[in-house]
Parts: structure tokens; C-alpha cells; sequence
């Protein structure tokens, strides 16, 4: 990674008590260019060396000089996860996520010898030039010859030309984070995230509602086919989990956490069925059956929502205005992007949460479209095979026809998705 140097914006020019600073910076900025991109390599260096005690206080000390800069936060952030201070990790990660993501390559460029910020589009980030001279522009280092300064490769919009400019001779300034960086950066936030899940106390017990056994209509007419026909089913009494299974009681239980979005107060995600049910086994419950699943998340009730027969934004998870997928119901706000926290919603009559929206959930049985057409009246386990298995419940990426109580969809057992999570059931 090439050292990314964002503009500090001079806030010393402020006072007249700091005359001394404003001039150091404002009239000898070739001096501050090169001692900022020396401490970078001099920061990158130890991490090479493996000394991260040293590159931390040397990424601290450019950090002082430029504390927007994210490419020196995330160097500052990764010797702090080699030695395993994972909160402060943790915090500057966050930092640099929260920032805007650049959309392109896009910069402003701030030249040693040129007050004026320049426009210009970055080619390549480091580049060096060509010994022979025919050639002004290679696209690798020697790294045979420590001594050489690489070259950013710039075209000056202004000018219509492209050219070389010596790296600690130049500052630029991007509309955001690089969306390479970002995804790093991203990936080591998880993994940070993951391992402070690793390290956390033992969760409490998972609070379970006892569903009594009853009669109930199960399927919609209104629905899609695989709904149909409505039909009667009676259930013995059972147990389901209050919310989904979250993502520090799964870390806790099986040792790893596949969700691509950490936090361990949400559901677990990018799970498969298998690796559910080996959960709820090991839990000593087991999946819900479809059966139990509609029954419970109905609530009792026999509209198309637990809530009414239409649809309302406010009681589930869905994609509305803030998702960024194009079937979003941009005229609903839910106050998610993604997941939200288990329990963020009303509850449904049954006291249990979530059983419309945020992730959608594996149940024990496998899909056949025309099952309710054969369905046993008396707790109904399934067909005995299948290519797939069934989801219920609605995701926070799906519309609101998916969050309905008698939706049916199925994917394969090994199938992976950060809308995909479950919950647990028992028996009475």
C-alpha cells in the first residue's frame, strides 16, 4: 500500500500566537511532505520487521499530524491487532468505515512547489521511472534499489497530460476511502469483531416461550401457490426461542461466527442448515417444523401479517429506503440497512420477535411445492426428502411479500447469505 496523504487544512493559519507553525507548514511544505511520508515508511518498515510495538508508536506520531488520514489509521489499527489490543482496534477500524467511500480515482492534488490544488485523475499509485529515459514511466519497483522514490502516475485534468510526480513532493486528497481500502479494512473489522466475540463472557440462558398445542389454519389463498390449498393442522405443545439465535451465542456454542456483518447482538447470518441444526442440537433443542414455525410466527392470528392484512414498515425488517437493493420499497423507512439487533421490533401476540423480517429462517423440513395437497392434519414433519430445505419469515432484503406469516422459500442445504439465519424449537 502507497502512502496516501490526505491535505491537513492548516488549522495552526487560525491563531497569530502560532505565526512560527503557519509559517513552517505554509512556506516549507517540501520538509512536512517529506517527514510525513518518512514516517510512513519508517512505520511500514517495522510492521516488515515484525516490530509493531515501534510501528504503533510511529503511526501513532503521523497520526497526530493527520488524524483524518485513513491510510495511516488502518496501518495504525493493524500493528494494534498484532499486539492484540483489539478495543482500540476495534475503534479506529470503525473510524475508517465510517467514512465516505470514494467512488472513483478521482484526487486533489497538492503540489510542494504549487499552492494551488490541482485536479487530477490517479492512474497508478506507485510507479517508477524509467532508468534508460526513453521510457518515463515503468509500472513496478526495483526493490533492489531501496534509495528510489516511487512516483505517483497522474493525468492533470486541467493540463490534458500525464505525468510522474515524486510521491513525498505531492499530497493527495481523495473523495473518500479507496473502495479496495475500504473492503480491507472492512474484512479486518470483522475479524477484529470476531475475536472480541471470542473473548466475551458466556451469554445468558436463551429465554424460550412455550407454544400451547392447538388447531390452525395453515397457507394463504392470497398467496403464491406453494401456499395452497389452506388447510387444517394440529400441533402439540412446543417450545420456540424468543429470538433468533444472535452471533455471540452461535460464536459461544460452535467456535466460529460465518456472518459477514459482526456484532454480536445480531442474528447470525451466512449460516447453512446443517450448521443450524447442528447448533440447536448442541443446544440441546432442535429446528422448528414448517408447521410449528407459521403457527408460532402467526401469532394466533389469521391475517396475511401477525400484525394486520396489510403490510406495515414499522413492525419488521425488510428492505425499505435505507437498503441499497433494487427491490426496496423506497417509501418505507424501518431504520435499518441491513440486520438490526434481535428484538428491535414489536414482539408478534405470542411474545417472540422478529418472526417477520430481519433474517429470514431455516426450518427442519425440505420444500415440495404441492406438500399441503398431502399433508398429515396431525404434526406434520415434511416430505422425507428433497433438494432443498425451507426458509421462513422474510429478511431484511427482502420485500414485504416475503414477511408474510405463510410464505414458503427454500434453498439448498449448504446454501450461504447474510439474510439466512434461524432460531431453535423443543419439544414439551
Amino acid at each position: 500500500m502507497p502512502p496516501l496523504i490526505t491535505l491537513r487544512l492548516f488549522k495552526n493559519c487560525r491563531s497569530f500566537a502560532l505565526a512560527l507553525s503557519v509559517f513552517i507548514l505554509c512556506f516549507i511544505p517540501q520538509q512536512i511532505f517529506g517527514d510525513d511520508i518518512a514516517l510512513l515508511r519508517q512505520g511500514d518498515k517495522a510492521v516488515q520487521e515484525k516490530d509493531f510495538q515501534a510501528a504503533e508508536k510511529i503511526f501513532e506520531r503521523a497520526l497526530a499530524n493527520d488524524a483524518e488520514n485513513y491510510r495511516i489509521i488502518f496501518s495504525l489499527a493493524k500493528a494494534k491487532v498484532e499486539l492484540k489490543k483489539l478495543a482500540e482496534a476495534k475503534e479506529l477500524l470503525g473510524k475508517v468505515l465510517a467514512m465516505k467511500v470514494a467512488n472513483g480515482r478521482d484526487v486533489i492534488v497538492y503540489m510542494a512547489d504549487n499552492p494551488e490544488p490541482l485536479a487530477a485523475e490517479l492512474v497508478d499509485e506507485i510507479v517508477m521511472p524509467a532508468e534508460d529515459g526513453r521510457n518515463n514511466m515503468r509500472n513496478y519497483l526495483d526493490t533492489q534499489k531501496a534509495e528510489a522514490i516511487p512516483h505517483y502516475r497522474l493525468y492533470f485534468k486541467k493540463e490534458g497530460k500525464m505525468k510522474l510526480v515524486p510521491s513525498d513532493q505531492v499530497r493527495i486528497q481523495y473523495d473518500g476511502v479507496l473502495r479496495r481500502v475500504h473492503e480491507l479494512v472492512r474484512e479486518l473489522d470483522a475479524k477484529v469483531k470476531k475475536r472480541l466475540l471470542a473473548q466475551a463472557d458466556a451469554t445468558a440462558p436463551v429465554e424460550m416461550i412455550l407454544i400451547e398445542g392447538a388447531c390452525f389454519m395453515m397457507g394463504s389463498e392470497l398467496g403464491d401457490v406453494d401456499e395452497k390449498p389452506v388447510h387444517q393442522v394440529c400441533l402439540s405443545p412446543f417450545k420456540m426461542d424468543k429470538h433468533e439465535v444472535t452471533q455471540a451465542s452461535f460464536q459461544q456454542t460452535m467456535g466460529t461466527n460465518p456472518s459477514l456483518s459482526v456484532a454480536g447482538d445480531h442474528p447470525v447470518d451466512n449460516v447453512t442448515w446443517d450448521e443450524a441444526k447442528e447448533f440447536c442440537g448442541k443446544s440441546g433443542k432442535r429446528l422448528p417444523t414448517e408447521a410449528e414455525w407459521e403457527y408460532a410466527g402467526r401469532g394466533g392470528a389469521v391475517t396475511e401479517y401477525h400484525w394486520s392484512q396489510s403490510f406495515d414498515g414499522a413492525k419488521g425488517n425488510f428492505c425499505d429506503a435505507n437498503c441499497t437493493l433494487n427491490i426496496k420499497t423506497a417509501s418505507m423507512d424501518d431504520g435499518y440497512k441491513t440486520a438490526a439487533p434481535v428484538g428491535s421490533f414489536p414482539a408478534n401476540p405470542f411474545g417472540l420477535y422478529d418472526m417477520a423480517g430481519n433474517v429470514t429462517e431455516w426450518v427442519s423440513d425440505f420444500m415440495l411445492e404441492n406438500y399441503y395437497q398431502i399433508s398429515p392434519k396431525k404434526d406434520p414433519q415434511g416430505p422425507p426428502s428433497g433438494e432443498s430445505f425451507i426458509v421462513r419469515g422474510g429478511a431484511w432484503n427482502s420485500s414485504p411479500h416475503y414477511l408474510r406469516s405463510a410464505n414458503r422459500t427454500s434453498f439448498l442445504r449448504d446454501f450461504r447469505h447474510d439474510g439466512v439465519g434461524f432460531r431453535c424449537a423443543a419439544s414439551q
